[in-house]
């Protein structure tokens, strides 16, 4: 869609093209010149020097280079390019100043917004999961040096393991049930969501739609809870008093969100884990976007 709206500005875009350039350079010298001497047309109308005949030498030398380079754009580059058309011509895109305006618009209008852009519930819940497993491996392993660590962190008074402690059973993990079923959720639909506090308007939630083809799990954690800017079509206005599902597309967005508040809140007793989960409705005033670009 990025590539299409470009396209779009410019009449049709090349992805790749070759350059090709060629340079000739040529050199000359006069031992002795013979009738009029020629200087540059910049200067001919000033200056007029006419020498006697003589005997002329003159030696001369030519070189010629041609170089072929290959360019093509990336997607970063079309989105900087279509950027900076939206930017320099009106009426292609919208900034609204507050939720009021976005009543107004229509499904299909091109809008920057900004904010602070956090991982959705479900996708927040995988990362608990992953972080307790690592957790327990972490704290059954019979390193020596991992025992050691554990130990200095006990608080005092708490009975002190001596010695290397015998090879524990594999760990089970509480939550193996539960990220194979939210990691099967996810992958088949081709859509994540992630949720937009935003700043610019303030007060306003977005649910921002991303494609999780263009989306790597490490380019959602690279912009988890940073400043974000967003430019895209909205798809969906929600009023307030009303509320969406904060991971819809999900089969868990069928579920109630009653029933999903308890589920999860079994991440918060575990005592060796900070989690505080986004919830899982997004209450209105709020927008619901499809991104062409999300920028810092």
């Amino acid at each position: 869609m990025l590539v299409s709206f470009a396209a779009a500005t410019q009449g049709g875009l090349s992805l790749g093209s070759e350059v090709t350039t060629e340079t000739e350079n040529a050199q000359s010298r006069d031992a002795k010149i013979a009738g009029k001497f020629s200087v540059s047309n910049l200067l001919s109308a000033f200056i007029d020097i006419s020498l006697e005949p003589e005997l002329a030498s003159s030696t001369s030398k030519q070189s010629h280079a041609k170089t072929t380079e290959a360019k093509q754009h990336t997607e970063a580059s079309i989105a900087i390019l279509l950027y900076d058309f939206l930017n320099k011509n009106d009426g292609y895109l919208v900034r609204p100043t507050s939720h009021a305006e976005f009543s107004d618009i229509g499904a299909g209008t091109l809008v920057e917004i900004a904010g602070t852009l956090h991982k959705n519930a479900v996708d927040s819940l995988f990362d608990a999961a992953d972080a307790f497993s690592i957790f327990t491996k972490f704290a059954d392993s019979d390193n020596d040096v991992v025992e050691q660590v554990l130990a200095d962190t006990r608080p005092k008074g708490k009975k002190q393991y001596r010695g290397k402690p015998q090879k524990p059973r594999e760990p089970e993990d509480p939550f193996k049930t539960i990220k194979e079923a939210l990691n099967q959720d996810r992958e088949r639909t081709p859509i994540s969501n992630a949720v937009l506090q935003c700043t610019d308007p303030e007060g306003i939630t977005a649910v921002v739609t991303l494609r999780t083809d263009n989306l790597r799990d490490l380019t959602l954690s690279e912009l988890n809870k940073n400043t974000v800017r967003v430019v895209g079509k909205v798809t969906r206005h929600v009023p307030e008093g009303e509320a969406m599902s904060a991971f819809e597309n999900y089969a868990f967005s069928l579920l109630k969100p009653d029933f999903l508040r308890t589920a999860f809140a079994h991440f918060d007793e575990a005592e060796e884990l900070q989690v505080t989960l986004p919830d899982v409705e997004i209450n209105g005033p709020a927008v619901q976007i499809l991104p062409l670009m999300v920028f810092v």
